[in-house]
Parts: C-alpha cells; structure tokens; sequence
C-alpha cells in the first residue's frame, strides 16, 4: 500500500494540530485586559453620570429654595399683633411706664431720637417677622416643623397719662399655609388645631399658642401636654393626654424629610415641585414614615438652610487669604434685613477685641445649600442639628432636639421691657454660633453679640455648614457649586 504523498502529510498535520496552552493564557490574558478595561470605562462613565445627575438636581433645588427665599424678602407680611402696651396699661395689667433696655437702645432723651428708635423697632420686628417666615416655609429640622410662630416684641413710646413712657408690644407671624400643609404630610396638627385640642386639654394653662401672639408657643412648648399635641400623631382621634402619642420621627435625616416636605408642598408651574422628582429618588430609607431625597447614589440629601460656617465663595465669610482685615471679613447684605435693623449693625454693640472690623460682626447674605456626599457617601460637614459625626474629630456636634433659629433669644434681664404673658425676648437669628453651644444642651440659645461665641467665629468656620474634615468633604456636591 503506498504511502500518503508528503504535501498531504502536512496539510494533515496541520489541520489536527490545536492551540497551544501558552496561546490559550495569552489570550484569555488579552480577554480579561479587555474586559477589566471595559469595567473601568463603564464604571467611570456610571459614576461620571451619577455626578451630572447630582449636580443638576442640587442646583435646580438649590435655585427653587432661593426663589422662595426671594419671595419672603419682598412679600407682604402678614401679622397677628397682642394688645398695645398702652391698652395693657389701661386694662391694669401693666402698671406704669417701662423702662428701656438692651443691646442698642443708647441714650434716647429727645422726641427726635424717640421717633428714630421706634423706626428701627419697626424694621427689627419686620426683619425677625421675615426670618421666622422663612423657618416655617423652609424647616430644616424638626423644631423648625414642631414650632409654630414665635411671638416677636417690640418697644412704643407713649406720653399719654399713667401710659407715658416705654411699654412692650407683641405680634407674630400668621401660621402661613404651607406650614400647616407640611404638617399635615408629617402627620401632625395645623395651627387651627394646636389650639382647639389644647384649648380642651390644656386645662388652666390652656391658651391661643399657635395663633395669638401674646403667648410664646416656643415657651408654652415647655409645658408636656402642649409639647405633646405640638408632635401628637394627627391620625390618632382623639387626643389622650394621659397617653400622647407623638409622632416618631428620627433626626437621622430630618433635612432631607424637610426637603421632601417642601417640595412636595410647593407649587411650580401648575404642580408640586415632588412631581418633577423622580419616584426612584424619593424613599423612607430610615423607616420613621417621612420619605427622604435621594441623590444619584441613592443616600438623602441634607439641606442647610442657612450655611452660615460654609467655606465657598458664594458666602462671604471669613477670607483668611485678605491682606487687612477689612478684606477679610467682606459684607454682603441679608437680603432680609432692607434698613439695616440687626442689631449687628449697632458699632456700639461690638466688643472691639482683637482689631476687627465692623464688618466681622455684620449679617451676610445666606443662600440655602442642598448638599450631597458624593462618590464616598461621607459629607465631613456640620449638618442640620444632629450629630451625624461618629468619629472622634468633633464628636459633640449635636444640639438639642428643640433648638430652631427661632428659638434663639435675649439672655435674661439685658432686653427690658418683656410684654407681661411673653417674659422670654426672642431674636430669631440665622447667624448663631452652632460650635459654641454645648453637645445636646437643654434650654435656649442665647443671642450674642460678643467675641466668644459671636458671628466671628461662626464665619470662621463655627456654625452650621461648617468643614470639618477636607478629605471626606472634598467630593460633596453642593447647589453652591455653580455660584448661585
């Protein structure tokens, strides 16, 4: 039998013959080089895509907070005023003049100087009206919601019989609709019906809080069964006052709740603001009933109302790069304070230490800031009122779960005279210094004009909003971000 011609034999040899294991690794190599570079193209293209997505939805919420802002500082205010201090003189309840006190009164002896101090008393009581509306249409904690209007004082003069002299008046803010409507989403009263339960429950302490100037709801919220129906569960009818039932609302992430709140309560364009919000960006993620914000990586949002410790050049806090001091505090007005009537802007009342400018002690211009944490889900900031740090950086960072910019006030006996059922003078003050305050500390936040614990070193980095950690904080996205 004849062999195989040897053109066939190797045709026949080449045919059988397969890969090597060698060419198989380097392949396979080649393969897996691909595909980890398609990984990283694609997780980088997500995460690209995740910040794009970030940005818009911070700046688009960021600039509807600021028309709201807007709004309130050029609206109409609408008050409820207690009796003059001269129709309490007449009912006996306040008995002759009053005398004057407090930061910025001065020496006023002529009528001239009289009238002037009443202007300013009047644009004050305008200014504190403001801020606190801006609280109720904008809470960014759960006092914020809690609290209903706080009852505001303001001084007259009067020269007519036993009336003559300086007597206390009161008025506040007429609870706006959108309070009640976010209350109502909350599970909680409005204002109508703070004052109808408590007019039933509240016994011989039992008054108009919510509704009537000449009783302080933040000061009658001390007394257990009003706090109890300021944060009584709505759906539960009818009020027990032996067994309340508050409403169980976490701080964990009480920004991003008030966020949702307001959106969901704001009109844009013939719907709700929630509406253009996503169903996929909106979840209770920490189950206390109140839905949060969600940002592209699925972690809420946090919202400060009034960043006042925020490091960004939209904020014209502390520079440490001005060559004088001017330069380093530069002014840019609050926008809700027209005429100036702060009582910042009295030079009488700073303390003068240490060189500083007048401008280191005035009032700046606070836009709202919606941040996210970004990329490493840790924001290194100083947020809301809750300790959200678990580190040993700062751990105190928490206040009290009453504290709300409206709750700041006067401390005792430096702001005469106080209208007779409203003892407590408050100055409802986005500027407060949050790093002085003690970690969860009860009671009030004193209003203070002095170098400790002043707005110095709440623009230096010492209120709300503050950097504590740049590394963490380095890849947060805020609605600041594109200088709004």
């Amino acid at each position: 039998m004849s062999q195989p011609s040897l053109p066939y034999r190797l045709a026949s040899m080449r045919t059988s013959r397969g890969f090597t294991l060698v060419e198989l690794l380097v392949v396979i190599s080649v393969m897996v080089v691909l595909g980890g570079m398609l990984t990283y193209a694609l997780a980088s293209a997500t995460t690209q895509a995740r910040v794009k997505r970030t940005q818009a939805d911070v700046l688009s919420i960021g600039q509807l907070l600021q028309s709201r802002v807007n709004e309130v500082s050029l609206a109409p205010l609408s008050l409820a005023y207690g009796r003059s201090g001269l129709q309490l003189v007449e009912a006996g309840v306040l008995t002759g003049p009053m005398a004057i006190g407090g930061p910025g009164t001065g020496g006023l002896t002529t009528n001239a100087q009289r009238i002037a101090f009443m202007a300013q008393e009047r644009a004050r009581l305008t200014l504190l009206a403001r801020r606190d509306m801006i609280r109720l249409v904008l809470p960014e904690c759960q006092a914020d919601l809690i609290y209903p209007p706080t009852s505001l004082q303001f001084r007259t003069y009067h020269t007519s019989g036993t009336g003559t002299g300086w007597l206390p008046n009161v008025a506040q803010v007429k609870p706006p609709p959108q309070w009640n409507r976010m209350r109502t989403l909350a599970g909680l009263l409005s204002a109508a019906d703070i004052d109808a339960v408590y007019a039933v429950n509240g016994g011989g302490n039992a008054s108009s809080a919510a509704t009537n100037a000449e009783y302080d709801a933040i000061a009658q919220a001390s007394n257990p069964t009003y706090e109890a129906i300021l944060r009584h569960d709505a759906r539960v009818i009818p009020f027990d006052s032996s067994t309340p039932t508050p409403i169980g609302w976490t701080r964990e992430h009480e920004s991003s709740e008030c966020l949702y709140l307001i959106l969901a309560t704001t009109e844009l364009f013939g719907q709700t603001a929630i509406d253009k919000i996503p169903d996929t960006q909106i979840e209770d993620t920490d189950g206390d009933g109140i839905p949060e914000i969600l940002d592209a990586w699925g972690r809420p949002y946090e919202f400060v109302r009034n960043p006042i410790g925020f490091d960004s050049p939209t904020i014209k806090n502390f520079d440490p790069s001005g060559s004088t001091p001017a330069e380093q505090y530069p002014f840019d007005p609050d926008p809700f304070d027209f005429l100036a009537a702060d009582l910042r802007f009295d030079e009488s009342t700073h303390p003068g230490a240490g060189g500083l400018p007048a401008s280191a002690y005035f009032p700046v211009f606070l836009p709202p800031m919606v941040v996210s944490a970004g990329l490493d889900g840790e924001f290194g900031l100083r947020l809301s009122y809750v300790n959200t740090d678990t580190s040993t950086v700062e751990p105190e960072l928490g206040v009290n779960v009453g504290y709300s910019a409206s709750s700041v006030r006067y401390p005792a006996r430096t702001y005469v005279p106080s209208y007779p059922t409203v003892p407590i003078v408050r100055y409802p003050d986005p500027f407060n210094d949050v790093s002085a305050v003690p970690s969860n500390a009860p009671g009030d936040y004193f209003f203070n004009i002095t170098a400790a614990g002043s707005i110095v070193t709440a623009k230096q980095g010492g209120g709300l909003g503050a950097i504590l950690d740049r590394d963490l904080s380095a890849d947060n996205i805020t609605s600041l971000d594109a200088g709004m």
